[in-house]
């Protein structure tokens, strides 16, 4: 389990959305406000794939390979994985 660090700078680099990223420990920290809950939702992503994704290489499936779907969710949208489970419609 990776440890939750606090952010010691302000974020400087805005990331789409209204979330930001920062490096820890060979791994990127992204962070930011979910579009529907406005609460705070972080994850965790390889360094590697983070550069792959952001310069382009891959598109974001592909790229970021370690994440579950609806932690990309949250890359391209904004939207945490609890505002996805909420919106969906209750099982039969």
């Amino acid at each position: 389990m990776i440890q939750e660090m606090p952010i010691r700078n302000s974020p400087i680099v805005p990331f789409k959305f209204k979330r930001y990223f920062e490096a820890q420990h060979g791994r990127i920290r992204v962070f930011g406000q979910c579009e529907v809950t406005g609460k705070n939702f972080e994850l965790h992503i390889p360094t590697e794939e983070f550069f792959i994704y952001t310069q382009g290489f891959k598109n974001l499936d592909d790229a970021l390979k370690s994440l579950s779907k609806e932690e990309r969710e949250f890359i391209s949208k904004g939207i945490s994985p609890e505002a996805q489970k909420a919106r969906l419609p209750p099982s039969p």
